[in-house]
């Protein structure tokens, strides 16, 4: 797939003028938020690492004894707020640890370390992990190398990437996981499901796995995905205790209302999911509660079908990635801004697939992809309520974009 980045800046001028600024101006709201002008530039994030503070707290409750503790919504609520007030530029109103335990494994390397050494750290190693797993999105040589640098350029620029900042999220860890998997699994299947069962440690995202894996007819990459999923929930059991396994489930089996609004209610308040999508349209004119929920059934069991065909055809690698990253999206109930840089990779890879000679209006799908964290949640930004309707035209659309091979290398002949 070859790609020439310096003719798509001369020919998709203001398409690239679009996502630039847009880009700059997400970076540009976490300088603000860092320098202590919180929503002085675009809407409030409290602090930076918003979101890190929680996790940073239920791995420092390991050293303290406190782990019984960290699900509870009232013990977390009071540790973040007096832990990191000199942090935090408000006390944050309804926090929840909602990982599974084997997530702290993840984050207790960096318990010891203050939070903006740790925060910074941590995005620029899961940063580095992304930049490794879509090297293979850029065929070899010269201008495979300008193309993958157009790729990461992208992905830095993204408003994704720098929501992720924002809030200390896990978006580039897990998009490294799902992209290198599947761009491993024609050659290295046992690497690529390793990769992939990492991802037990967001199980929204994981639960499409194994559905690609078995459509694409991948058991050796199957079977090192279960391996490495159960022993990476073993390692958290051993180290943490079976007990909080318990715990995390009891969150979501037993809600809990011992704060004003309960955590993963106030989450799904502000999210993109096709549920929380439905149920702001439909709302108003009286419809139950199931309704929403339902439809997000729907659309799980349509993103299954998507990922199913798209594993079990013939299409290229990059093709699939873009309908798992999107059907991803799609089917999970809980969707954040930071996670859609899954859908800002999947922009980009019908971009690459594109070429830059396609017309302008081609162009507004992947860039509605790419420029989804700004108009959205859509309890904010009505346009948000257009989020499942992109993800879905982009699964249509990597179905659909032809794909444009690479030209041949003509061997040069040897002087006589």
């Amino acid at each position: 797939m070859r790609f020439s980045p310096s003719l798509f800046w001369k020919r998709q001028a203001p398409i690239l003028a679009v996502a630039v600024l847009a880009g700059l101006y997400g970076w540009a709201v976490l300088a603000a938020t860092a320098m202590g002008h919180d929503g002085a530039i675009g809407p409030h994030f409290n602090a930076p690492g918003a979101d890190w503070v929680i996790f940073l707290t239920a791995a420092r409750a390991f050293f303290t004894h406190d782990l019984s503790h960290i699900y509870d919504q009232a013990w977390i609520t009071h540790a973040v707020n007096s832990g990191f007030a000199h942090w935090l530029s408000a006390p944050e109103p309804f926090p929840l640890f909602p990982y599974p335990p084997v997530f702290l494994l993840l984050v207790l390397p960096f318990a010891g370390l203050p939070v903006g050494w740790s925060l910074a750290i941590s995005q620029l190693l899961s940063f580095a992990a992304l930049a490794w797993a879509v090297r293979r999105l850029a065929p070899e040589g010269r201008g495979g190398w300008s193309q993958y640098l157009f790729v990461i350029g992208a992905l830095m620029l993204a408003p994704a990437a720098s929501n992720n900042v924002l809030a200390g999220q896990n978006g580039f860890l897990a998009l490294a996981l799902i992209c290198g998997g599947v761009l491993l699994l024609k050659d290295r299947p046992l690497s690529a499901g390793a990769l992939m069962g990492m991802m037990i440690f967001k199980p929204q995202y994981f639960l499409l796995l194994p559905v690609a894996l078995v459509a694409a007819g991948e058991r050796r990459a199957l079977v090192a995905m279960a391996v490495a999923a159960l022993g990476f929930a073993a390692a958290s059991m051993l180290l943490l205790g079976p007990g909080l396994w318990l715990d995390w489930i009891n969150v979501y089996l037993h809600p809990q209302h011992t704060m004003a609004v309960n955590g993963t209610e106030w989450g799904h308040m502000w999210d993109e999911s096709v549920s929380a999508c439905v149920g702001l349209l439909l709302g108003p004119f009286g419809a139950p509660a199931w309704a929403a929920g339902a439809s997000q059934g729907v659309a799980a069991l349509a993103a299954a079908a998507a990922v199913w065909r798209a594993f079990r055809s013939d299409l290229p690698a990059e093709a699939r990635l873009a309908v798992l990253l999107a059907a991803a999206l799609l089917a999970s109930p809980h969707v954040s801004p930071y996670d859609l840089i899954f859908a800002a990779l999947a922009g980009l890879v019908l971009v690459l697939r594109q070429g830059p000679d396609v017309r302008l209006l081609a162009m507004a799908l992947p860039l509605m992809a790419y420029l989804a964290p700004l108009y959205n949640p859509p309890r904010v930004n009505p346009a948000g309520l257009l989020t499942p309707l992109v993800l879905a035209g982009l699964i249509w659309a990597a179905f659909s974009v032809p794909f444009r091979p690479s030209p041949p290398t003509v061997a040069r002949s040897a002087p006589s």
